[in-house]
């Protein structure tokens, strides 16, 4: 029988003298013997981890072998280390980096010892290492720098700022070699890019905001492009939606045709996807704070970016048929896999995780669209594409018969985003980033006399259908607002701001149309639509009335995106209704019918331009540029917590 008086084992021998053993050196005894003293107990490792002097002891002895020459002995000691601060990093403190650091080191040493734990993972990670060692160093820093989900609380970390391990980060990234492991390279480094980045310098940003070797951006388009892939794949083996690469009407049958087999495959008839689809976006999609902060720190990563859309083509795919339409999504330029597995994400946004990378995902796009030689590549006909978008949901955008710029694509996840997601408790902040990157698409359209083949009357049917539901639900949406941004941290547009930011919208179409939309007939659309929808116009007319009397009546950001005066910006749009109105009811009145065929309305509305008089707004062109800090600061700060989370539970290895 064993007794145990305190930290010791008493183990009574027949004949000979006790003796005493640390139950630390007994427990690893048995372990060099073959035998497994954790075995039926549950709490074993746990407990083994709470003796704090072996604990030191074992974690100095381990660092100081990390620079042993002997290959085996340093698999050794970063193995256990990894078992030992995996370990501890499940336990639960009071005060994480106290405790952690005094547990491991004693305050008095932590300034000698995690220096050479991070000078020692340095050289790890270099290129002299084999690639085996160079797997499990990498594995080890992950764990010790997203030890705490919060790493801004983890002070282990600092020394990763002191002596920064970003060159050999960088050389696994770029390495042919490490392939399988660039995605978790490529992650950890945003990661420390994160770390106190609005409190101090942080050299990690410093050295990103700096890199212009392509290769780099290469290897890190193709990651990020090969992420996007597998998750989006999660999403199309829940609900396989029709090919994207069909005609409209085609689309819209194979739709009908592929939701029926796909439900019937489903052994009970109740079974709903949509709970499926609340799991996602996977894990692995914490790889877009890479192409965040790459895009939002670094130009020539945009520049790169662009490039590689400008010199795409078809020829480059060595397949047997060269219709774009058949060319498999890995042959595509990288960022058309974000592009398209955003519209899946933006049109799946059930849970406040699932919203969080929505809006990391808008935030993208916008600085991607405010970017001019981005601008200038998305919008080139001569640069084509059909890539995949969502079309899992009614009602589904038509397919276009034939490739087009990528900014179509945009267009079409903006709209995608906007018709799936009016819901009573809006995410305006979501709109409202939706909002601004078609107004900024728009605003370039025009400034570059742009004259865009696009089914825009989709655009004109969403923004109307958002104005509408805003209508009909306006006093119940600005009171939930209310009620929740008094309870978050992170500020959101209101109600009024998503409704006159919408009718701007409309206003920019209507004064600059011309020089935008390709021919008269989008232009006599959109007034078809306006005249249409007027009773909505009319019950907008009596919401804004009344704020305009209110004395706070918007906030200055409102005044900045409407950059016209409340009272005003349905001046428009309330005449081109009466104007057209009046004209309809009096080619009723000259042909005695009581309706008209949309044919003839369409006819009313182009012969009767010329007594139209409008006024030209100011300012209807001009946006605000994005900037992170300090608007976005709380929401990086909370979503940093949740990549930290996903990036641990990652699924696979990307290859």
């Amino acid at each position: 029988m064993d007794f145990y008086i305190g930290r010791k084992i008493i183990r009574p021998t027949h004949g000979i003298k006790t003796v005493l053993k640390e139950k630390f050196v007994e427990i690893y005894e048995n372990f060099f013997k073959g035998n497994d003293p954790s075995e039926g107990n549950p709490n074993f490792w746990s407990e083994l981890f709470l003796l704090r002097n072996n604990i030191r002891k074992i974690f100095l002895k381990a660092v100081e072998t990390l620079k042993e020459e002997n290959t085996q002995r340093k698999i050794n000691a970063i193995e256990t280390l990894y078992v030992l601060l995996q370990g501890i990093f499940t336990k639960k403190f009071n005060n994480f980096s106290f405790e952690v650091i005094n547990l491991l080191t004693g305050l008095d040493n932590a300034d000698v010892i995690f220096p050479q734990l991070v000078d020692g993972i340095c050289s790890l990670l270099k290129n002299e290492e084999t690639v085996e060692i160079k797997v499990l160093a990498l594995h080890l820093t992950i764990i010790i720098i997203c030890g705490n989900n919060n790493i801004n609380q983890n002070s282990i970390n600092v020394y990763f700022m002191k002596k920064d391990i970003f060159d050999p980060l960088i050389g696994i990234i770029v390495s042919l070699e490490m392939t399988h492991i660039a995605y978790e390279a490529i992650v950890l480094l945003v990661i420390l890019a994160n770390y106190n980045k609005y409190e101090s310098k942080n050299p990690y940003l410093l050295k990103i905001s700096e890199i212009k070797d392509e290769i780099i951006f290469q290897k890190i388009v193709e990651t990020i492009g090969a992420a996007c892939l597998k998750c989006r794949k999660q999403y199309t083996d829940i609900q396989d939606d029709y090919d994207t690469y069909r005609n409209s009407i085609h689309s819209a049958l194979s739709y009908v045709g592929t939701f029926l087999t796909w439900h019937s495959n489903k052994p009970t008839t109740d079974y709903d996807p949509e709970l499926s689809f609340d799991q996602l976006p996977s894990a692995n999609i914490s790889i877009l704070l890479a192409l965040y902060d790459f895009s939002n720190n670094n130009k020539k990563f945009i520049t790169y970016i662009s490039k590689t859309i400008m010199e795409w083509n078809v020829s480059d795919t060595d397949l047997d048929d060269k219709s774009i339409t058949s060319i498999p999504d890995d042959k595509l330029p990288p960022i058309t896999n974000f592009l398209s597995f955003s519209s899946y994400l933006l049109q799946h946004n059930p849970s406040s995780r699932a919203a969080s990378y929505s809006k990391m995902t808008l935030l993208i796009i916008t600085i991607l669209s405010e970017d001019s030689t981005f601008i200038e590549c998305i919008c080139d006909e001569r640069r084509n594409y059909n890539i995949r978008l969502c079309r899992q949901r009614l009602p589904i955008l038509p397919c276009s018969k034939s490739s087009q710029p990528l900014v179509c694509a945009i267009l079409d996840i903006c709209i995608g985003f906007i018709n799936h997601n009016m819901k009573k408790k809006l995410a305006t902040d979501l709109h409202s980033l939706t909002l601004g990157i078609i107004h900024k698409l728009i605003c370039h359209l025009k400034r570059m006399n742009i004259r865009l083949t696009y089914h825009w009357t989709e655009l004109w049917h969403s923004l109307i259908g958002l104005l509408k539901f805003i209508l009909s639900n306006h006093d119940e949406m600005n009171h939930d607002i209310q009620q929740s941004s008094t309870s978050s941290s992170s500020p959101s547009s209101s109600i009024d701001e998503i409704l006159i930011f919408t009718i701007n919208i409309i206003n920019l179409c209507i004064t600059f149309g011309d020089s935008f939309l390709p021919d008269t007939l989008a232009y006599d659309n959109l007034f078809y639509e306006l005249v249409r929808y007027n009773e909505v116009f009319d019950g907008l007319h009596g919401i804004i009335h009344k704020q305009s009397s209110s004395k706070d009546n918007t906030s200055q950001q409102s005044q900045k995106r409407s950059n016209s005066s409340q009272p005003d910006i349905l001046a428009n749009i309330m005449t081109i209704c009466q104007h057209f109105h009046l004209k309809i009811e009096a080619w009723k009145l000259t042909n005695h019918v009581k309706s008209l065929l949309p044919e003839q309305v369409f006819e009313i509305i182009s012969k009767n331009f010329d007594t139209l008089e409008l006024v030209t707004p100011e300012k209807l062109d001009y946006y605000i540029s994005y900037s992170e800090i300090p608007y976005y600061v709380p929401f990086f700060k909370q979503v940093l917590r949740l990549i930290v989370d996903d990036f641990k539970r990652r699924q696979v290895l990307l290859d």
